[in-house]
Protein backbone atom coordinates (compact mmCIF):
# COMPACT_ATOMS: atom_id res chain seq x y z
CA UNK A 1 0.00 0.00 0.00
CA UNK A 2 1.14 3.53 -0.74
CA UNK A 3 1.12 7.00 0.80
CA UNK A 4 1.91 10.54 -0.30
CA UNK A 5 5.58 9.68 0.20
CA UNK A 6 5.43 8.04 -3.24
CA UNK A 7 2.33 7.96 -5.47
CA UNK A 8 -0.39 7.39 -2.87
CA UNK A 9 -2.99 9.95 -1.83
CA UNK A 10 -3.07 9.57 1.97
CA UNK A 11 -0.86 10.11 5.01
CA UNK A 12 0.82 7.00 6.54
CA UNK A 13 -1.33 7.10 9.68
CA UNK A 14 -4.43 6.91 7.48
CA UNK A 15 -3.28 3.57 6.08
CA UNK A 16 -2.99 2.22 9.62
CA UNK A 17 -6.40 3.56 10.66
CA UNK A 18 -8.04 2.12 7.52
CA UNK A 19 -6.53 -1.30 8.20
CA UNK A 20 -7.60 -1.21 11.85
CA UNK A 21 -11.14 -0.21 10.82
CA UNK A 22 -11.25 -3.14 8.39
CA UNK A 23 -10.06 -5.53 11.11
CA UNK A 24 -6.74 -6.46 9.50
CA UNK A 25 -3.92 -7.89 11.61
CA UNK A 26 -0.81 -6.88 9.68
CA UNK A 27 0.04 -4.46 6.87
CA UNK A 28 3.09 -3.07 5.12
CA UNK A 29 3.44 0.43 3.74
CA UNK A 30 5.75 -0.07 0.76
CA UNK A 31 6.26 3.23 -1.01
CA UNK A 32 8.24 3.32 -4.25
CA UNK A 33 11.97 3.78 -3.98
CA UNK A 34 12.42 5.81 -7.16
CA UNK A 35 9.00 7.26 -7.95
CA UNK A 36 7.98 10.36 -6.00
CA UNK A 37 5.43 12.52 -7.85
CA UNK A 38 4.74 14.55 -4.67
CA UNK A 39 8.40 15.33 -4.05
CA UNK A 40 7.89 19.10 -4.38
CA UNK A 41 5.58 19.00 -1.38
CA UNK A 42 6.63 15.89 0.58
CA UNK A 43 10.11 14.61 1.31
CA UNK A 44 11.29 11.56 -0.61
CA UNK A 45 12.94 10.19 2.56
CA UNK A 46 11.47 6.67 2.79
CA UNK A 47 12.32 6.38 6.47
CA UNK A 48 9.41 8.71 7.19
CA UNK A 49 6.30 6.64 6.28
CA UNK A 50 7.26 3.84 8.67
CA UNK A 51 8.40 6.25 11.38
CA UNK A 52 5.11 8.17 11.18
CA UNK A 53 2.85 5.11 11.00
CA UNK A 54 4.61 2.89 13.54
CA UNK A 55 3.45 4.57 16.80
CA UNK A 56 -0.17 4.58 15.63
CA UNK A 57 0.06 0.92 14.62
CA UNK A 58 1.48 0.01 18.01
CA UNK A 59 -1.28 1.90 19.76
CA UNK A 60 -3.95 0.05 17.79
CA UNK A 61 -2.34 -3.38 18.14
CA UNK A 62 -1.65 -3.65 14.40
CA UNK A 63 1.53 -5.29 13.10
CA UNK A 64 3.40 -3.00 10.69
CA UNK A 65 6.05 -4.60 8.47
CA UNK A 66 8.76 -2.22 7.20
CA UNK A 67 8.70 -2.35 3.41
CA UNK A 68 9.75 -0.69 0.15
CA UNK A 69 8.60 -1.20 -3.44
CA UNK A 70 11.65 -1.60 -5.63
CA UNK A 71 10.54 0.12 -8.83
CA UNK A 72 12.77 -0.33 -11.88
CA UNK A 73 10.95 0.35 -15.15
CA UNK A 74 8.04 -2.06 -15.59
CA UNK A 75 9.45 -4.63 -13.17
CA UNK A 76 8.56 -4.05 -9.54
CA UNK A 77 9.36 -5.99 -6.37
CA UNK A 78 8.35 -5.52 -2.76
CA UNK A 79 10.99 -5.96 -0.09
CA UNK A 80 9.61 -6.63 3.40
CA UNK A 81 11.44 -6.44 6.73
CA UNK A 82 13.93 -3.94 5.34
CA UNK A 83 16.25 -2.07 7.68
CA UNK A 84 17.52 0.78 5.47
CA UNK A 85 14.63 2.21 3.46
CA UNK A 86 16.65 4.55 1.27
CA UNK A 87 19.36 2.06 0.29
CA UNK A 88 17.55 1.05 -2.92
CA UNK A 89 17.30 4.44 -4.55
CA UNK A 90 19.13 4.94 -7.85
CA UNK A 91 20.18 1.29 -8.12
CA UNK A 92 19.37 -1.08 -10.98
CA UNK A 93 17.00 -3.98 -10.38
CA UNK A 94 19.46 -6.74 -9.55
CA UNK A 95 21.62 -4.47 -7.39
CA UNK A 96 18.56 -3.30 -5.46
CA UNK A 97 17.37 -6.88 -4.94
CA UNK A 98 20.86 -7.87 -3.79
CA UNK A 99 20.68 -5.01 -1.29
CA UNK A 100 17.34 -6.34 -0.05
CA UNK A 101 18.92 -9.77 0.39
CA UNK A 102 21.85 -8.19 2.29
CA UNK A 103 19.33 -6.59 4.64
CA UNK A 104 17.62 -9.97 5.22
CA UNK A 105 14.41 -8.90 3.49
CA UNK A 106 11.66 -11.11 2.13
CA UNK A 107 11.23 -10.03 -1.49
CA UNK A 108 8.50 -10.86 -3.98
CA UNK A 109 7.77 -10.02 -7.61
CA UNK A 110 4.85 -7.61 -7.92
CA UNK A 111 1.95 -7.74 -10.44
CA UNK A 112 3.80 -9.83 -13.05
CA UNK A 113 1.11 -9.31 -15.71
CA UNK A 114 0.23 -5.66 -15.22
CA UNK A 115 1.64 -4.66 -18.63
CA UNK A 116 0.35 -7.69 -20.51
CA UNK A 117 0.76 -11.45 -20.31
CA UNK A 118 3.18 -12.42 -17.56
CA UNK A 119 6.43 -13.99 -18.73
CA UNK A 120 9.47 -15.33 -16.93
CA UNK A 121 11.66 -12.59 -18.35
CA UNK A 122 15.49 -12.84 -18.29
CA UNK A 123 15.91 -10.36 -15.37
CA UNK A 124 13.41 -12.46 -13.36
CA UNK A 125 15.26 -15.66 -14.23
CA UNK A 126 18.55 -14.10 -13.15
CA UNK A 127 17.07 -12.77 -9.90
CA UNK A 128 15.58 -16.19 -9.13
CA UNK A 129 18.83 -18.01 -9.93
CA UNK A 130 20.62 -15.66 -7.54
CA UNK A 131 18.01 -16.35 -4.83
CA UNK A 132 16.99 -12.69 -4.72
CA UNK A 133 13.25 -13.24 -4.24
CA UNK A 134 11.01 -15.75 -2.51
CA UNK A 135 7.43 -14.94 -3.55
CA UNK A 136 5.15 -13.66 -6.26
CA UNK A 137 2.13 -11.36 -6.14
CA UNK A 138 -0.43 -13.64 -7.77
CA UNK A 139 -3.25 -11.20 -6.96
CA UNK A 140 -3.11 -7.42 -7.17
CA UNK A 141 -6.39 -5.64 -6.46
CA UNK A 142 -8.94 -7.03 -8.90
CA UNK A 143 -6.30 -8.74 -11.06
CA UNK A 144 -5.39 -12.42 -10.84
CA UNK A 145 -2.39 -13.47 -12.94
CA UNK A 146 -3.42 -17.00 -13.90
CA UNK A 147 -0.50 -17.46 -16.27
CA UNK A 148 1.88 -16.94 -13.32
CA UNK A 149 0.16 -19.52 -11.09
CA UNK A 150 2.19 -22.52 -12.34
CA UNK A 151 5.41 -20.76 -11.26
CA UNK A 152 4.35 -21.10 -7.63
CA UNK A 153 4.89 -24.85 -7.70
CA UNK A 154 7.68 -24.89 -10.26
CA UNK A 155 9.85 -22.44 -8.34
CA UNK A 156 8.56 -22.98 -4.79
CA UNK A 157 7.40 -19.39 -4.39
CA UNK A 158 5.14 -17.97 -1.69
CA UNK A 159 1.73 -16.74 -2.88
CA UNK A 160 1.06 -13.06 -2.15
CA UNK A 161 -2.20 -11.11 -2.61
CA UNK A 162 -2.30 -7.34 -2.16
CA UNK A 163 -4.67 -4.43 -2.44
CA UNK A 164 -1.86 -2.16 -3.78
CA UNK A 165 -4.08 0.65 -2.58
CA UNK A 166 -3.17 4.23 -3.55
CA UNK A 167 -6.38 6.16 -2.92
CA UNK A 168 -8.31 6.32 0.36
CA UNK A 169 -10.02 3.06 1.29
CA UNK A 170 -13.65 4.15 0.93
CA UNK A 171 -15.24 1.28 -1.01
CA UNK A 172 -17.48 -1.23 0.70
CA UNK A 173 -15.86 -3.92 -1.46
CA UNK A 174 -13.49 -6.21 0.43
CA UNK A 175 -9.85 -5.59 -0.42
CA UNK A 176 -7.60 -8.33 -1.78
CA UNK A 177 -5.28 -9.62 0.90
CA UNK A 178 -3.02 -12.47 1.99
CA UNK A 179 -4.15 -14.97 4.60
CA UNK A 180 -1.12 -15.88 6.72
CA UNK A 181 -1.04 -19.08 8.77
CA UNK A 182 1.21 -17.98 11.61
CA UNK A 183 2.36 -19.86 14.69
CA UNK A 184 2.07 -16.69 16.75
CA UNK A 185 0.78 -13.16 16.13
CA UNK A 186 4.07 -11.30 15.89
CA UNK A 187 6.37 -9.93 13.22
CA UNK A 188 8.50 -13.03 13.72
CA UNK A 189 5.45 -15.20 13.17
CA UNK A 190 4.60 -13.30 10.00
CA UNK A 191 8.12 -13.73 8.64
CA UNK A 192 8.23 -17.44 9.44
CA UNK A 193 4.89 -18.02 7.66
CA UNK A 194 6.11 -16.13 4.57
CA UNK A 195 9.39 -18.04 4.51
CA UNK A 196 7.51 -21.33 4.86
CA UNK A 197 4.96 -20.50 2.14
CA UNK A 198 1.95 -20.79 4.46
CA UNK A 199 -0.20 -18.25 2.64
CA UNK A 200 -3.48 -18.19 0.72
CA UNK A 201 -4.68 -15.35 -1.50
CA UNK A 202 -8.13 -13.83 -0.85
CA UNK A 203 -9.80 -11.94 -3.69
CA UNK A 204 -13.47 -11.18 -4.26
CA UNK A 205 -14.67 -14.08 -2.08
CA UNK A 206 -12.24 -16.44 -3.79
CA UNK A 207 -9.37 -18.40 -2.23
CA UNK A 208 -6.20 -19.15 -4.18
CA UNK A 209 -3.52 -21.38 -2.70
CA UNK A 210 -1.88 -24.77 -2.55
CA UNK A 211 -3.99 -27.92 -2.55
CA UNK A 212 -2.63 -28.85 0.88
CA UNK A 213 -3.45 -25.53 2.56
CA UNK A 214 -6.88 -25.17 0.95
CA UNK A 215 -7.78 -28.72 1.90
CA UNK A 216 -6.67 -28.08 5.48
CA UNK A 217 -8.78 -24.93 5.55
CA UNK A 218 -11.86 -26.81 4.42
CA UNK A 219 -11.36 -29.64 6.89
CA UNK A 220 -10.76 -27.24 9.77
CA UNK A 221 -13.72 -24.97 9.03
CA UNK A 222 -16.46 -27.14 7.51
CA UNK A 223 -17.99 -29.69 9.86
CA UNK A 224 -19.40 -32.85 8.25
CA UNK A 225 -21.91 -35.02 10.14
CA UNK A 226 -20.81 -38.52 11.06
CA UNK A 227 -23.92 -40.01 9.46
CA UNK A 228 -27.18 -39.18 7.69
CA UNK A 229 -30.58 -40.83 8.26
CA UNK A 230 -33.36 -40.67 5.67
CA UNK A 231 -36.84 -40.82 7.22
CA UNK A 232 -38.44 -44.24 7.10
CA UNK A 233 -39.58 -45.03 3.57
CA UNK A 234 -38.25 -41.75 2.20
CA UNK A 235 -36.02 -41.31 -0.82
CA UNK A 236 -34.43 -38.09 0.42
CA UNK A 237 -32.21 -37.04 3.30
CA UNK A 238 -30.51 -33.87 4.49
CA UNK A 239 -26.73 -33.45 4.52
CA UNK A 240 -25.95 -30.46 6.76
CA UNK A 241 -22.47 -28.94 6.47
CA UNK A 242 -21.60 -26.36 9.14
CA UNK A 243 -19.14 -23.61 8.17
CA UNK A 244 -17.60 -22.18 11.35
CA UNK A 245 -15.30 -19.73 9.56
CA UNK A 246 -15.57 -16.20 8.17
CA UNK A 247 -14.90 -17.55 4.66
CA UNK A 248 -17.50 -18.75 2.13
CA UNK A 249 -17.19 -22.10 0.39
CA UNK A 250 -19.07 -22.73 -2.86
CA UNK A 251 -19.79 -26.47 -2.91
CA UNK A 252 -20.45 -28.42 -6.10
CA UNK A 253 -20.86 -32.18 -5.71
CA UNK A 254 -19.12 -33.79 -8.70
CA UNK A 255 -19.07 -37.47 -7.74
CA UNK A 256 -21.44 -39.66 -5.72
CA UNK A 257 -22.31 -43.36 -5.45
CA UNK A 258 -24.52 -44.50 -8.36
CA UNK A 259 -27.51 -44.86 -6.04
CA UNK A 260 -27.32 -41.29 -4.74
CA UNK A 261 -27.42 -37.71 -6.03
CA UNK A 262 -26.58 -34.65 -3.95
CA UNK A 263 -27.39 -31.02 -4.66
CA UNK A 264 -24.81 -28.24 -4.60
CA UNK A 265 -24.89 -25.31 -2.19
CA UNK A 266 -22.93 -22.41 -0.74
CA UNK A 267 -21.60 -22.76 2.79
CA UNK A 268 -21.81 -19.08 3.75
CA UNK A 269 -19.69 -17.80 6.65
CA UNK A 270 -20.89 -18.85 10.10
CA UNK A 271 -23.83 -20.81 8.71
CA UNK A 272 -25.10 -24.27 7.80
CA UNK A 273 -25.48 -25.39 4.20
CA UNK A 274 -28.26 -27.79 3.31
CA UNK A 275 -27.44 -30.33 0.60
CA UNK A 276 -30.37 -32.50 -0.40
CA UNK A 277 -29.54 -36.20 -0.82
CA UNK A 278 -31.79 -38.16 -3.20
CA UNK A 279 -31.76 -41.94 -3.21
CA UNK A 280 -32.62 -44.35 -6.01
CA UNK A 281 -34.46 -47.60 -5.45
CA UNK A 282 -31.04 -49.33 -5.58
CA UNK A 283 -29.98 -47.63 -2.35
CA UNK A 284 -28.55 -50.16 0.14
CA UNK A 285 -30.60 -51.31 3.09
CA UNK A 286 -27.63 -51.50 5.46
CA UNK A 287 -25.15 -48.95 6.78
CA UNK A 288 -22.72 -47.80 4.11
CA UNK A 289 -19.64 -45.57 4.15
CA UNK A 290 -20.13 -42.83 1.56
CA UNK A 291 -17.44 -40.68 -0.05
CA UNK A 292 -18.49 -37.67 -2.10
CA UNK A 293 -16.12 -35.66 -4.23
CA UNK A 294 -16.93 -32.00 -3.78
CA UNK A 295 -15.54 -29.16 -5.88
CA UNK A 296 -14.88 -25.92 -4.02
CA UNK A 297 -15.71 -23.64 -6.92
CA UNK A 298 -14.27 -20.53 -5.23
CA UNK A 299 -10.99 -22.19 -4.16
CA UNK A 300 -8.31 -22.40 -6.85
CA UNK A 301 -5.48 -24.86 -6.28
CA UNK A 302 -4.04 -24.15 -9.72
CA UNK A 303 -4.64 -21.87 -12.66
CA UNK A 304 -8.41 -22.12 -13.27
CA UNK A 305 -8.42 -25.40 -11.32
CA UNK A 306 -10.95 -25.53 -8.48
CA UNK A 307 -10.02 -27.72 -5.53
CA UNK A 308 -11.85 -31.05 -5.16
CA UNK A 309 -12.06 -32.56 -1.69
CA UNK A 310 -13.53 -35.79 -0.33
CA UNK A 311 -16.50 -35.52 2.03
CA UNK A 312 -17.19 -38.70 3.99
CA UNK A 313 -20.07 -39.85 6.18
CA UNK A 314 -22.10 -42.95 6.97
CA UNK A 315 -25.45 -43.58 5.27
CA UNK A 316 -27.77 -45.22 7.77
CA UNK A 317 -31.12 -46.39 6.30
Amino acid sequence: MHTVFSDGEVWPTTRVQEAWREDLDVISISDHDDYHPHEKDVTANLDRPFAIASPVAQGLGLLLVPGVEITKGDIHFNALFVKEFNAFRGKDLLTALAEAKRQGAFSFWNHPGWKGTAEWWPPIATAYADKLFQGIELVNGNSYYAEAHPWIGQHKLTIISNSDIHRPSLSAEERSLTLLFVRDKSLGGVREALDSGRTVAWQQKRLIGSEALLTSLFRAYVQVPAEIHPPAGARTAALLLRNISALPFDLKVVETPKWMTVTSAQAAPQSTALLTVRLTKEAPTTRQRVTLRVELSNALAGSATPLVVPVEFDYVP
